[in-house]
């Protein structure tokens, strides 16, 4: 009789445990505040707009990313290794006016603002990419509009991406470069699509 009706129980139970056994374990990338060097809009908004970004791009069914708040790049280092983080994204942003004044090509313009981790040495790597899973969300989306509002015709962003493992291993070291064709255009979330994809493909790839 208990057998009887304990039988449906122990075969939801064995359910329950093949489900949780068949998902795979989500790559944990943990994302330090970006370096920003910019002449347009804001650094406070160019940061959230990277981090929102990139985000959204690295969420989806076997990646996940955790915000750092340590600015320096030591200290992001420190706290990703105190949070057992297994891999961690340090980017850096530089969008320069380059449709007129006073400004040389190479020079940011005399109004520009920084915030954001402070690199020192970084080792160099390159990887090739596939899409990475997940599209932009809508947060992601407007964090990346409203900083490419202020985006003049002929500005240039450039976008730094370097992703380590935690024994300090550079899986990633790439840079992207990408030139306003209008004013207002959103030139970041491009440049983060061509970076996450690098990302994923470098955790996804398997060990030699």
């Amino acid at each position: 009789m208990t057998a009887r009706y304990m039988t449906p129980i122990f075969l939801t139970l064995l359910s329950t445990s093949a489900a949780a056994q068949g998902t795979p374990a989500k790559a944990h990338i943990c994302l330090a505040p970006s370096s920003v060097e910019t002449a347009s809009g804001s650094a406070a908004t160019a940061m959230s707009a990277v981090r929102e970004t990139f985000t959204s791009y690295l969420t989806g069914p076997t990646l996940e990313v955790a915000p750092l708040s340590s600015r320096l790049e030591s200290q992001a280092r420190q706290e990703a290794k105190a949070a057992n983080c297994p891999y961690l994204l340090i980017t850096t942003l530089k969008q320069e006016h380059k449709g007129g004044g006073s400004g040389l090509l190479g020079r940011v313009a005399s109004g520009a603002v920084q915030q954001g981790v402070s690199s020192a040495d970084v080792g160099s790597n390159s990887a090739a990419g596939r899409v990475a899973t997940g599209a932009a969300t809508g947060a992601a989306s407007g964090a990346a509009n409203n900083y490419g509002s202020s985006t003049q015709a002929k500005d240039e962003m450039t976008l730094t991406t370097h992703l380590e493992s935690a024994d300090g291993k550079v899986l990633v070291d790439m840079t992207g470069k990408r030139k306003a064709d209008s004013n207002g255009e959103d030139m970041l979330t491009p440049l983060v699509e061509k970076a996450a994809t690098a990302v994923a493909n470098a955790i996804s790839k398997p060990a030699p």
